[in-house]
């Protein structure tokens, strides 16, 4: 037995001593998100926030009969916390560049179930799933993306998804299609690793080769933790706090002036909520890919 399914197993027995995660599981279970927010406005805020820069976003959202070669998963975090309205455009202005084909699931979308099989709650997060699969299959979609590492877990490891379906973290996808940028940004940024993308799905060298490609520097940091993952922020902020506060003094990201860059929504918002000006690395993509009209 692996040793996460050990601490899966612990939690499972305990995690009725913490209202917090009663609190989420409660959430996912009555709404199928983790904010317990209606669900059919998992698309609707930032949708409408768009619509001036992509008219036919709606046109985008599932509903019966719609099908897509690609369906983009959004997530919880992204769907609901508006920090990420400008990630999400980034990724609509490139997927029109790379003119595809594509799906949002909108409240169609259910939770991935990750928050629950890290509480241990297995057969509630196999329910989401259940769900979501059967949406991907009458969409008829050959390809998943996701910026969310946690998501992406879920979807490959837990989703009992045709195999002939491709799922794939949203910089491995972008990577695969775009072999240039016909803008180069010339920038320096310190790259973050998030722990689910390179530890679980050991997503390392597509994040690298897009940065590459847009003409980023890339500045290595130690690959640790940034305190926001395995739902300690909700557990225990006070450690989760103190992880991101040694990072910040090892990495000397308050002394010096050079930007964090990475690919998970938790770990920009624990950078960004630490004082750390922080980017996804497709907020980049999007400038790298736009080129300005001449007067």
């Amino acid at each position: 037995m692996k040793l996460t399914d050990i601490f899966r197993e612990q939690r499972k027995d305990t995690v009725e001593l913490f209202p917090n995660l009663m609190k989420i599981e409660e959430n996912i279970s009555d709404e199928m998100n983790v904010y317990g927010l209606d669900n059919e406005m998992r698309a609707e805020s930032w949708t409408m926030e768009l619509e001036d820069d992509f008219p036919d976003i709606e046109e985008k959202l599932y509903s019966e009969g719609k099908t897509a070669d690609t369906a983009f998963f959004v997530g919880c975090l992204m769907s609901f916390r508006n920090r990420h309205v400008n990630v999400l455009k980034s990724i609509f202005k490139v997927m029109e560049y790379i003119d595809e084909d594509y799906l949002i699931l909108g409240g169609e979308e259910y939770c991935c179930g990750h928050p629950l099989d890290l509480l241990g709650k297995v057969e509630e997060a196999d329910e989401m799933r259940a769900h979501n699969t059967e949406i991907f299959t009458k969409a008829k979609v050959k390809t998943i993306i996701t910026d969310c590492p946690g998501c992406l877990e879920a979807l490959r490891d837990h989703h009992k998804i045709d195999p002939s379906v491709k799922i794939v973290h949203l910089t491995e996808y972008f990577d695969e299609k775009i072999k240039s940028v016909p803008k180069k940004l010339n920038i320096k940024l310190k790259y973050h690793d998030p722990c689910e993308l390179f530890r679980n799905n050991e997503v390392i060298q597509a994040p690298r080769n897009l940065m590459k490609k847009m003409g980023i520097e890339v500045i290595e940091m130690e690959p640790s933790c940034c305190g926001g993952g395995g739902m300690l922020r909700v557990t225990n902020d006070k450690i989760a706090q103190d992880i991101m506060n040694q990072r910040i003094e090892k990495e000397n990201l308050k002394e010096e002036d050079t930007c964090v860059v990475t690919c998970c929504p938790s770990c920009l918002e624990q950078f960004e909520q630490s004082g750390i000006t922080t980017w996804d690395i497709v907020e980049h993509l999007a400038e790298a890919i736009t080129v300005e009209e001449e007067p």
